[in-house]
């Protein structure tokens, strides 16, 4: 669809250009998406729709500052309250806004009481806050309003093993790799919580599954040569730690404190 085409279907068919837009936004195609409702809302100033999409593009786009802009021509529109409330505290998330993130989010919230996304979203700012026992709080209800919401079982993980709580780390990060299964952070987390509960054997396994994700992720090879050196294989540990700081050279900083 070329920019004439565009600004004619916005004149004559404006539910047309929104759906080919959100099909776009949908299909990962996110400059298209805005580029269409950029047309949308230059024919159609008052098309709300098209302004929250428009905005949603920006925030996938990590423009945080686009977003809000878009958001505040979004008026008289109560069916989307909740939806733009919800955007406007990512994109204050994304601008490290954390108190407006808290207060937009609280009031999503108020209209979506049981929307497991937005108290994923909350636990996010109040740990921007520097608030986690809040936070754990809302990850916990996140994953209880949706079991299959592996980043809040991420989230409780590396709060639990940070916190010294190795059991509950490997609980929460085994949740997470259950819903994530492609996500090689996941493992490398697990393989650590697994080794701080002694289970040598498992957390081999899972820094190998974090590796076998990503092949040149530092750190997982960094933690694998920690493992085998303390299970006493000094030659696959050099050579796991080898790779680790040809990946990554400030890891050396670390294996010299």
């Amino acid at each position: 669809m070329n920019k004439k085409t565009s600004a004619v279907a916005s004149l004559s068919a404006p539910d047309e250009v929104l759906a080919l837009a959100g099909q776009a936004f949908t299909g990962g195609r996110f400059a298209e998406a805005e580029k269409l409702c950029a047309s949308l809302v230059k024919v159609l100033p008052s098309q709300v729709y098209g302004w929250h999409l428009r905005a949603l593009c920006a925030l996938a786009q990590n423009k945080p500052k686009q977003a809000l802009q878009y958001l505040a021509h979004v008026k008289d529109a109560p069916d989307l309250l909740p939806a733009v409330a919800q955007s406007r505290g990512r994109a204050f998330l994304g601008l490290e806004r954390w108190e407006d993130a808290v207060a937009s989010f609280q009031q999503t919230l108020g209209y979506k009481a049981d929307d497991a996304g937005t108290h994923h979203l909350l636990a996010l700012a109040l740990l921007g806050q520097g608030d986690a026992a809040a936070a754990r709080q809302y990850f916990r209800r996140a994953t209880l309003l949706d079991p299959t919401l592996g980043p809040a079982h991420y989230e409780l993980g590396v709060l639990a093993l940070a916190g010294g709580e190795a059991r509950q780390a490997v609980v929460a990060f085994s949740a997470a790799a259950q819903h994530l299964p492609g996500v090689a952070q996941v493992f490398n987390n697990l393989g650590l919580a697994q080794q701080a509960v002694g289970d040598q054997p498992a957390a081999e396994q899972s820094l190998r599954k974090a590796l076998e994700l990503d092949s040149d992720y530092a750190e997982a090879w960094f933690n694998l040569a920690h493992l085998l050196q303390a299970q006493g294989d000094a030659k696959q540990a050099d050579a796991a730690r080898a790779k680790a700081l040809r990946l990554n050279p400030a890891l050396g900083k670390v294996q010299a404190e």
